[in-house]
């Protein structure tokens, strides 16, 4: 079973993927890097997801994030992070559904902005309020977030060994005994 973490940019997704993913001696795949094989693949130039958002635009992107998704289709047993705006696409959600259990790492406003902002401002962000505009974006995600029914951590409230203990739970519940 493959287990596979959302939420807002900032949240934890590929840190606590990557420990999870040692921790378990699995595989670990981001989204985002497979964003960026496709668009090296496809343009010949090695940009970061941000950069290819910016050259691509938000439609073209998320097109090319849609097929990234969609080369999971074979992967099993891995740790995989998606990109903080995948799961807003319903027909990702119920792809991944069937490729795995999703997990939805939640964190508070106040944590995203300060881990958000000590890399800059993103793309998704507008640069003339970036703090307005990065807290409607993040209640518009988080309302659909917490639509999606998936199993949920707050980050903030659980230290890091904690937040890998939880999920390692979630796999010895979701997976069947050998043999069955």
């Amino acid at each position: 079973m493959n287990i596979i973490l959302f939420g807002f940019k900032g949240s934890g997704k590929t840190h606590f993927g990557k420990r999870l993913s040692f921790a378990l001696h699995r595989p670990f795949i981001d989204t985002d890097d497979l964003i960026i094989e496709r668009y090296l693949e496809q343009s010949g130039q090695q940009l970061s997801v941000r950069e290819i958002h910016q050259v691509l635009g938000e439609k073209t992107f998320r097109t090319l994030e849609s097929a990234a998704i969609h080369s999971l289709t074979s992967i099993t047993d891995s740790v995989i992070a998606l990109g903080g705006g995948t799961v807003l696409n319903p027909d990702h959600v119920d792809f991944l559904r069937k490729i795995g259990q999703i997990v939805y790492l939640e964190a508070g406003f106040d944590t995203i902005q300060k881990r958000i902002f000590d890399q800059g401002i993103p793309a998704f962000v507008n640069a003339d309020d970036p703090v307005g505009s990065l807290r409607k974006i993040y209640q518009e995600r988080k309302s659909i977030y917490e639509s999606i029914g998936a199993r949920r951590i707050n980050t903030d409230l659980l230290d890091e060994d904690g937040v890998i203990a939880v999920l390692r739970s979630i796999i010895i519940l979701e997976e069947p005994p050998n043999g069955c």
